[in-house]
């Protein structure tokens, strides 16, 4: 046992680390520090969904914010129900401010539109992601973000006003057309779609500040586009609008006359948009009265809407042309020559004339026991448009007539017959007399004159198909060239103009040799047969005498 004893050894516990450890631990935490440094300095993921992911490619197309590289698409896939692009990007850490909930995205390629061609730059780089930043102060929660095919009109942080319109009318104000302002662009068109349930247009116009402070609670939207012409009585009112309006269309708003401008309007305030400037004021006037008139006349140019005037003042509007309920058509049918007509007596128009309210319905209804009647006039004869005339007819004053003052729960406005009818019965009359013409005479001695004129026209054919005639150029061309001949030798330098200088030359010399003869006979005239008598020597004379 002793033996046993001292033959077991002694065992130390060694309590350090052996240092062939150091190096993977080294390694080790560099890999953690590597990580943790990528990772904290990648920034934040987006998601972007698309309906395609053209010319899209995961690890080369980069997302940019005003051309400037922010970060870079990681991956594209499809969504679970493979119906959408998912897009996975990556945003730089140092732009992450850019990213908020209210952000847009949008892929930059080349395309065409209104403003002309645009990403010609994208044909050597290739397509990229634009970002625009928001204004959501509350930052970026993750949610995905659309990706669209086109540019923002206008940016999320661009300081504005919204306004929502509606329209019931068949033309379409396409995105991004001009919101004008007297004639002055303010904004755009955002955005038009067209409400299924409601069955309207619903337009998103963005007005710029500091134009926002235009619209008010007043204001009123309509359409602009093409080239208006308007005919009237005051004659032809011809609207061309800019070229970019004409081949867009547009929407304008001002406040309708005699309006005040009302309070400062809303963000994403509702309107509705009219198809006109027309249209606007005439729906100013919801105070009205409505008479039913029977005319024996011919409508033919009557339409609705056209004016109801009295003595040249517009005091209401046309509201039905033909205007046949169950009960009217039953009672009054068209066999009675009487057709009737609609209108609408708006007292509203006449507010800036008469400052006080002014019982308009009553007046007309009480005045016609003084001859007031209504009678249709032309508004234009170009077009043949016809209005509602009031007027006081004299003859008519305390007449008894059948109508009543109220028939088919209308108030009624008697009516008399136009001119019209009269001018119509005259222009028939002429007709008739020129009818009546002995035209057949007429135009028996008009071909007779036709004839002899044939005839005369045949002679003078022959005349000028005559030798001598066809000659005639020959023979002037003839003379002509010997005249041009003749006239050549008379040149300066040819040789008749040369003998007729030296003639004339020596005539000359002969003129100057007979001069002192041609003088003594003035003098004397019978010196050629007695010798002149010679002049005395001249004396001098003494200075002075």
């Amino acid at each position: 046992m002793s033996l046993l004893k001292h033959r077991l050894a002694k065992t130390v516990k060694i309590n350090r680390i052996s240092a062939i450890w150091i190096i993977p631990i080294v390694t080790l935490c560099i890999g953690i520090w590597m990580l943790y440094s990528h990772f904290s300095q990648q920034g934040k993921s987006v998601t972007l969904l698309a309906h395609d992911a053209s010319s899209i490619v995961a690890g080369k197309t980069v997302i940019k914010s005003r051309s400037v590289d922010i970060g870079i698409v990681e991956s594209v896939t499809l969504s679970d129900d493979y119906k959408k692009v998912v897009i996975h990007g990556r945003i730089n850490k140092e732009m992450e401010p850019l990213i908020k909930n209210d952000s847009i995205f949008w892929i930059v390629k080349p395309q065409i539109g209104r403003a002309g061609v645009t990403g010609l730059d994208t044909l050597l780089s290739g397509v990229y992601i634009e970002l625009v930043t928001g204004k959501d102060e509350a930052g970026f929660n993750g949610k995905p973000f659309t990706l669209y095919d086109t540019p923002p009109l206008t940016a999320p942080n661009e300081a504005g006003i919204r306004i929502n319109l509606e329209s019931s009318q068949s033309r379409v104000v396409p995105r991004g057309a001009s919101v004008l302002f007297r004639g002055y662009q303010v904004g755009n068109v955002e955005s038009s779609n067209f409400d299924i349930k409601l069955r309207k247009m619903k337009y998103q116009l963005f007005i710029a500040k500091p134009f926002d402070s235009l619209v008010t609670q007043n204001v009123r939207f309509w359409k602009e586009g093409g080239v208006n012409l308007s005919l009237s009585s005051q004659g032809a009112n011809l609207d061309i609008p800019s070229l970019d309006v004409i081949l867009s269309g547009g929407v304008s708003f001002d406040v309708p006359d005699g309006s005040k401008f009302g309070e400062q309007a809303k963000q994403f305030a509702t309107y509705e948009l009219y198809p006109n400037k027309k249209s606007i004021q005439d729906s100013q006037y919801t105070d009205y009265h409505e008479f039913l008139l029977f005319f024996n006349d011919s409508i033919s140019g009557l339409d609705k809407g056209a004016p109801v005037e009295y003595r040249g003042i517009r005091i209401g509007t046309v509201s039905e042309v033909p205007f046949y309920t169950k009960q009217i058509f039953d009672t009054n049918p068209i066999s009675n020559h009487n057709i009737p007509v609609l209108i609408r007596i708006e007292p509203g128009r006449l507010s800036n004339v008469i400052d006080k309210p002014v019982d308009l319905a009553s007046i007309i209804i009480r005045e016609q026991n003084n001859g007031l009647r209504a009678a249709l006039k032309s508004a234009n004869f170009i077009t043949g448009s016809l209005y509602v005339d009031l007027n006081f007819y004299p003859k008519y004053q305390n007449e008894e007539t059948n109508i009543q003052n109220q028939e088919y729960g209308y108030d009624t406005i008697k009516t008399v017959p136009t001119g019209l009818s009269q001018l119509q019965a005259k222009i028939i009359q002429t007709l008739d007399n020129l009818n009546n013409l002995p035209l057949d005479k007429t135009v028996t001695e008009f071909n007779q004159s036709l004839e002899k004129s044939q005839q005369l026209l045949d002679s003078l054919n022959r005349l000028i198909n005559s030798k001598d005639i066809q000659n005639l150029p020959k023979e002037l061309k003839t003379t002509i060239d010997s005249l041009n001949k003749t006239l050549q030798g008379l040149q300066p330098g040819s040789t008749l103009q040369n003998q007729l200088q030296a003639d004339l030359q020596k005539f000359e010399e002969i003129m100057n040799q007979l001069s002192p003869v041609l003088e003594t006979l003035n003098d004397k005239s019978n010196s050629l047969i007695f010798a002149a008598p010679k002049k005395d020597d001249p004396q001098p004379k003494a200075r002075g005498h």
